[in-house]
Order: structure tokens, then sequence, then C-alpha cells
């Protein structure tokens, strides 16, 4: 399914501001520090704005050679395992240098993200479905009206 730039930014910022949400909550309960949850909340999700795009372009690029579930796991695999634990551990120890608060936020934060993502993704293909049922519809009328 072809996904423009345009959606692919919209999806980014719809996903950011989720994140956005779920990390301050899980930060804040683990460090109880509305300035350290704000920094590490608003580095994370600045970075992962670009992070998040990117990763969406390289998918569209691999197209159909990886499908189904399949595709689902490898994505969700690479982007919250991978690029998650990665960038937000090295964010949370950059500002709290506590290598227990960055074990407890980037498990909590990144496992709970995971099957957010899964639903989140399995949503923007439905509405991205639904979209174009919803177009060829209204193009199927428009061609009869004209007969």
């Amino acid at each position: 399914m072809k996904i423009s730039h345009k959606e692919s930014i919209l999806k980014s910022i719809i996903w950011r501001l989720l994140g956005v949400l779920v990390l301050a909550l899980v930060t804040f309960a683990f460090t109880g520090s509305l300035i350290v949850t704000t920094l590490i909340t608003f580095l994370h999700h600045f970075v992962f704005i670009f992070v998040y795009y990117l990763h969406e372009r390289l998918w569209i690029k691999i197209g159909d050679r990886i499908t189904g579930r399949k595709r689902t796991i490898l994505r969700t695999f690479f982007y919250e395992i991978i690029l998650g634990h990665g960038i937000l551990g090295l964010i949370t120890w950059l500002l709290t240098g506590n290598w227990t608060q960055v074990t407890l936020i980037t498990i909590v934060y990144i496992e709970n993200k995971l099957w957010i993502y899964v639903l989140y993704d399995w949503l923007w293909d439905k509405v991205k479905r639904i979209k174009n049922k919803e177009l060829r519809k209204w193009i199927n009328i428009a061609e009869l009206n004209q007969i």
C-alpha cells in the first residue's frame, strides 16, 4: 500500500503525541521529578520525530518483500526494541546518571509501546483501506453519473 510523504509525516506526528503521553507518565512514575520528566520526554520525542519518519520511509522502500505478520513483528522489533531502548536509554542515562531509572523507564515504556505500536499500525492500515474504499466508491458514482 502506497503511503505519501505527507501521510508519513501525519502518522509520525500522531505517533509522537501518543508517545509523549505514555513516556511522561512512565518517567514521572519512576523519577518523581517534573523537570527530569519534561527533559527526557521532550528530547526523546524530538529525536524520534525524525527517527520514525526515516523508519516509515525505510519500510516503504522494503515494500511487499516482507508482508503480513512477519512485517509487523520486524517493524515493531526494529523500531521499539532496537531504536527505542538504545536512544531512550542513552537520553535517560545522560539526564539521570542512574542505571536503575534507565532500566525501569526504558523497559516499562518500550514494552508497553510494543502492543500500542502493533495496535496503532493495524488501525492506521484499517483507516487507509476504508479511505481508499470510500474514494473508489465515489469514483464509481461519478462514472455512473456520466453515463
